[in-house]
This record gives C-alpha cells, structure tokens and sequence, in this order.
C-alpha cells in the first residue's frame, strides 16, 4: 500500500476512510469510539482508541448519523 497523497509506502491506514499514509502525511486524533454495544440489562459501553491515524483529509461527521433502517 502506497501513500495517498506522496505514493511513498504507507505505514498504515486512515481509521476513518481507509487512505493509506505515511510517516510524512499522517496525523492522529483524539480519542476514537469504536465500537458500541449493549448486554442485557447494562449501560451501553464503548470501545475507545486513543492516537488513531487519520489521513488529514477526511472529514468525519461530529454526531452519529441516525439510520432507521437498520432497526
């Protein structure tokens, strides 16, 4: 895999869209949620990642986004 903006090798992958990046055109965020779930009977919990590669590029949504069909 290749570097989406130098075409030099990526060291690894954009946590949000999957763009390839290296050590010259990667950035990291704040911590990440994952994952979430929910157990009979329990507060939701969720999985968080801190220092995640993130292309610089892509612009993920500040709120989760309501999907109605898949409920």
């Amino acid at each position: 895999m290749v570097c989406h903006k130098c075409g030099e090798p990526a060291i690894g992958v954009c946590i949000f869209c999957g763009r390839g990046v290296c050590k010259d055109h990667y950035t990291t965020t704040l911590p990440t949620m994952l994952a979430m779930y929910l157990g009979r009977n329990e507060t939701p919990k969720t999985v968080v990642v801190s220092n995640v590669l993130w292309c610089g590029e892509c612009r993920p949504q500040p709120e989760p986004v309501e999907m109605p069909e898949f409920y």
